[in-house]
């Protein structure tokens, strides 16, 4: 039995899931998966609180005024790059330790190494870069519809400051920090928590709420066609190893684009450009293919998970609460654009940087 209770990560189409057996539930079953539930939602309400007031800290003791140029785009500088791209993967990190501290969870089974196979785990990976340049049309799509409607993303249309220093911690914070805080956040307790009650459900949570935590539909997007592999490939290996790998993989691609755009942002959105077709189409060969194979079948999801699932998370309190606040910042960051930028491949670097 692996950590998220069924052997091997299947459900084998035998009896469903992990926590428990009989076909209807009960109201000592209901409480246990309520409190699963509340504990996930806990969680997460406290690195969402913790976020915001190291973020407000951070920028009263370490950041000045926000610089703007020309365009209207804010300017991060180096304490901005720190409080803004740092500060919050660190939170996750602590938040996780926490989170340990209180439930006496071993973090030693999050990476269990025996199960591990570099093949598979390259097919991930280019997997979710496949689905990483997907997530870019779609992006593109959505960026050209907002701004038909005269909107916006705010927060996403920023430059950085054209010094080493900024672009060293954002790619180490992008590379480094932010996959391995975030995935033990995400990978290592939301679905960990929630594959106990259905592993198909989890999956599609946990990328859910990983995309939807960004604060912006383009992330959000993005998020959750990553999540969704990085959770199937977590289950079925027992270990979130191979999920930091697939998304620093991911990150990488992004952070490839920093590097070059501090030497020439014409090469690097040339890059971008040329570079998208070739992982569309090498990944879309491999999806296909792993999904004939059987390779990439989700678990079973049956009446029984049903009644298990959805019906209870929506009595979960902390979970509604959590998701209320991530909707709302999402919706709260589609605003009307105060200032159209002069071509459209301005619009463009704004998403691709994501």
């Amino acid at each position: 039995m692996n950590y998220y209770g069924q052997p091997n990560g299947l459900n084998n189409g035998q009896l469903p899931p992990q926590m428990y057996y009989d076909d209807e539930t009960t109201a000592d079953e209901k409480k246990e998966i309520r409190r699963t539930f509340n504990t996930v939602g806990i969680v997460l309400l406290t690195l969402y609180i913790l976020i915001l007031v190291f973020y407000y800290a951070g920028s009263k003791l370490f950041r000045g005024e926000m610089e703007y140029n020309e365009y209207g785009q804010a300017i991060y500088k180096f304490a901005d790059t720190i409080v803004g791209w740092c500060f919050p993967a660190l939170t996750a990190m602590l938040v996780f330790a926490g989170y340990c501290a209180l439930s006496r969870y071993n973090p030693k089974e999050l990476f269990r190494t025996n199960k591990l196979n570099g093949k598979e785990i390259a097919k991930y990976v280019i997997i979710v870069l496949f689905l990483q340049q997907l997530s870019v049309i779609l992006s593109f799509i959505m960026s050209n519809g907002l701004y038909s409607l005269g909107l916006e993303v705010a927060g996403m249309n920023y430059v950085r400051e054209h010094t080493p220093a900024v672009y060293a911690v954002d790619v180490f914070s992008t590379i480094i920090l932010a996959p391995i805080g975030e995935e033990l956040v995400f990978r290592g307790i939301v679905l960990r928590c929630t594959a106990k009650i259905s592993q198909r459900f989890a999956i599609f949570l946990s990328a859910f709420i990983f995309g939807i935590m960004h604060g912006n539909p383009y992330q959000f997007v993005l998020g959750f066609l990553l999540g969704i592999p990085m959770a199937m490939i977590t289950i079925k290996t027992g270990s979130i190893i191979p999920s930091i790998i697939c998304h620093m993989a991911a990150n990488v691609i992004a952070s490839v684009q920093t590097v070059v755009d501090y030497f020439s942002e014409d090469i690097s959105f040339a890059l971008t450009v040329i570079t998208l077709p070739v992982f569309l189409i090498v990944g879309l060969v491999v999806f296909v293919s792993e999904i004939i194979s059987g390779e990439m079948k989700l678990p079973a999801y049956t009446a029984y998970h049903k009644k298990r699932t959805f019906p209870i998370l929506i009595t979960s309190w902390s979970m509604i609460v959590v998701m209320v606040f991530y909707v709302a910042d999402l919706l709260m960051c589609i605003q009307p654009i105060e200032e159209l930028p002069e071509m459209a491949e301005q619009a463009a670097r704004i998403f691709l940087r994501s």
